[in-house]
């Protein structure tokens, strides 16, 4: 309709009566209206009679689940609400491990925390090819995330666990209790050692492992009591 106007600019218009018989009352001589008022008159009648269709259009889609998310409304989704909750009881969850413990499918899962980082609910922290959840504001320091990080992955949850109860184990004392090849638990111990949360004593025939004192003391610190 607003296109219609500039195509007519430079043609006349000319209004002729629809009725095969001419209205009966008083006679009036036609009034000239400019091209412009005539076609703003129509636009102003075809919008007239369309509010309560329209209306009812866009009403409709709230039902439809088609709603503004504001920082006031967020967490009005119960679904996207127990992926806060849990991400605020288990920092440091991985992607796999929350959608698995809280039953919300990868692609469900994948929108509500891409609106909770939007909102800023929830801060992803990267370490080398993990991705790890954590409330925002973030509580810990980046030495506490590197811990906890590792507390969510299973192989190197269970070998600080073992180092904690057997100081000084091989890597075949924590293979066999673990039940994990050899080169599996080398490749663990060498991201530990990286960030700094175990440390080797080589000498003798086999090199000897602990769980330093800092990631000792960090959980001492974070984790619940």
């Amino acid at each position: 309709m607003l296109i219609l106007p500039a195509i007519a600019a430079n043609d006349d218009i000319i209004v002729e009566s629809g009725y095969k018989v001419p209205a009966r009352g008083e006679r009036h001589d036609p009034v000239p209206v400019s091209w412009w008022q005539f076609q703003f008159l129509i636009i102003i009648g075809q919008i007239s009679i369309m509010p309560v269709e329209t209306l009812a259009a866009a009403k409709s889609l709230t039902y439809l689940g088609y709603k503004a998310i504001t920082d006031n409304n967020i967490l009005s989704n119960s679904t996207r609400l127990k992926i806060l909750d849990y991400i605020k009881r288990n920092p440091g969850a991985s992607f796999n491990v929350i959608s698995k413990e809280t039953g919300v499918n990868r692609g469900t899962l994948s929108y509500h925390l891409k609106i909770l980082k939007m909102h800023k609910n929830i801060r992803p922290y990267k370490n080398r090819s993990y991705i790890k959840y954590f409330e925002n504001p973030i509580k810990f320091s980046d030495d506490e995330k590197k811990v906890l990080q590792y507390l969510k992955q299973d192989a190197s949850r269970r070998i600080i666990e073992v180092l904690i109860e057997r100081p000084g184990a091989s890597r075949k004392d924590l293979s066999n209790a673990i039940g994990i090849s050899g080169p599996a638990v080398t490749q663990c111990i060498e991201y530990l050692q990286a960030d700094g949360i175990v440390e080797i004593e080589k000498g003798g025939q086999f090199n000897k492992y602990y769980v330093s004192a800092r990631a000792m003391q960090i959980m001492q610190n974070v984790l619940p009591k």
